[in-house]
């Protein structure tokens, strides 16, 4: 199933937070991809933090873009009064972060499978190195998917990668999108242009 959302300007570059259910998340087979300019950024914390405050997480930044002051709030905001239960929640995510598409697939098959929620930032970043030949970045890239799958028989998997991956080497992208069981592509919103006034 595939979803084309706006990505709304006065909320940071994300969809609302309601758009996007941990239900949706929870219930993807083989695993669930968002498409988004700046690899879905707000919305990916908003993910990660209500996935938090469930239990834990494993989160896999391909992009050194995991936001943790954005994600503080996010949790304390959901916690309301109980603000002293969040250095706990915190301690429940367990990050990782991965330089190169050798190293995003060393870690994921190094990762087991366990009924952990496992989220990868910005997945497709390291696999653009123009180090790493055309075909060996699909090969690996080929590899990780079936690691997300494997991953995703246990616990739910979320991806995310940035929309701006569709301009270099589009057919990593076209594999991750046909490898996903949901896919939701956020756009940038642009809003309608005023009539001119005479």
């Amino acid at each position: 199933m595939n979803r084309s959302l706006d990505v709304l300007p006065d909320t940071g570059g994300a969809v609302s937070r309601n758009d996007i259910s941990v239900t949706d998340l929870t219930q993807t087979r083989p695993f669930f991809l968002v498409v988004a300019p700046r690899a879905g950024g707000a919305l990916m914390m908003e993910v990660v933090a209500r996935l938090a405050l469930r239990g834990r997480l494993l989160l896999l930044d391909g992009g050194n873009c995991f936001d943790v002051y954005r994600c503080n709030t996010t949790i304390a905001r959901a916690l309301g009064d109980q603000t002293a239960e969040l250095p706990a929640i915190l301690e429940r995510i367990q990050l990782a972060r991965a330089f190169t598409c050798y190293q995003m697939q060393s870690l994921l098959r190094e990762t087991p499978a366990q009924p952990v929620a496992t989220i990868v930032l910005d997945f497709l970043s390291t696999f653009h190195d123009e180090s790493v030949a055309a075909g060996e970045s699909l090969r690996l890239l080929e590899a990780c998917v079936d690691q997300l799958r494997r991953l995703n028989r246990l616990a739910p998997v979320a991806v995310s990668t940035r929309s701006e991956a569709l301009t270099h080497r589009p057919e990593l992208l076209r594999t991750l999108q046909s490898a996903a069981g949901q896919v939701w592509t956020l756009e940038k919103h642009v809003p309608p242009s005023q009539p001119q006034l005479l």
